[in-house]
């Protein structure tokens, strides 16, 4: 080999070597030393609790019949009372949207002949309908219950802006996580100013969901006296992480 490729060979080599030992160069001192980063960590939570101030509840109507089709005209007939009420009750159609339609046949099994037999079917149609004044809860359960609906159920309380609330829970999970840090630094004399990595954790609510059963709907209601529904709180969480840098 001629010294002129191998003085080419050793100019990469050096070259290469110089790039990967940089990548795992430390902080320059101003004097030129190298000096690792140090950090202080903190996590925190804030949470806002909140009345809740709009309601979501499934309303629905389930009938059988040795045909399938007397069962859809049953069900439709009760179900465009429901829907009537709910007009009555001054419930915007675009707070009223099918959530289920199913027509399933009902089976019975014969021991003498080892297999099942239809007899009749099922039609069962659901209402999500969305309440944005919540003390008008009871009123349509009550209401919808004594004009052919037979279910009600996943009663969910909510609110119409949740981001408001959320952005509240995550300004107080800020400020606590700030606070911690200030501790921390403090503690063992170290001067810290702003954090160099600031990360939105996650965070949210879950509503509360309450089962509404049949045998809870009353079956005479000039006898019976009004549905109570409670609301509650809601309880909105947000977690920041900070991260700084001395």
């Amino acid at each position: 080999m001629s010294k002129k490729i191998m003085l080419i060979c050793t100019l990469a080599f050096v070259f290469i070597f110089a790039s990967i030992a940089s990548g795992f160069s430390s902080t320059d001192n101003t004097d030129g030393s190298k000096v690792s980063q140090k950090t202080i960590s903190v996590s925190s939570e804030g949470t806002v609790k909140v009345k809740p101030d709009m309601v979501y509840i499934n309303v629905g109507v389930q009938t059988e019949n040795k045909s399938s089709k007397v069962a859809q005209q049953e069900n439709a007939t009760k179900m465009n009372k429901v829907m009537q009420v709910l007009k009555d009750l001054k419930i915007a159609e675009v707070d009223i949207k099918t959530s289920q339609y199913t027509i399933y046949p009902m089976e019975t099994y014969s021991e003498k002949d080892q297999r099942p037999y239809v007899t009749g079917y099922r039609v069962i149609n659901t209402l999500e309908i969305t309440i944005r004044d919540i003390s008008k809860v009871g009123a349509v359960i009550d209401a919808v219950t004594a004009n052919e609906a037979n279910t009600v159920s996943n009663i969910r309380f909510t609110v119409a802006d949740p981001d408001k609330y959320y952005l509240q829970a995550l300004e107080n999970a800020t400020t606590k996580a700030k606070a911690k840090a200030d501790v921390l630094a403090k503690q063992f004399g170290i001067k810290i100013s702003l954090p160099s990595q600031i990360n939105e954790i996650g965070g949210g609510y879950n509503p509360p969901v309450m089962y509404y059963g049949m045998d809870s709907v009353k079956s005479s209601p000039e006898a019976a006296p009004m549905t109570s529904i409670s609301s509650g709180e809601l309880e909105i969480k947000a977690s920041v992480g900070l991260v700084y840098t001395y």
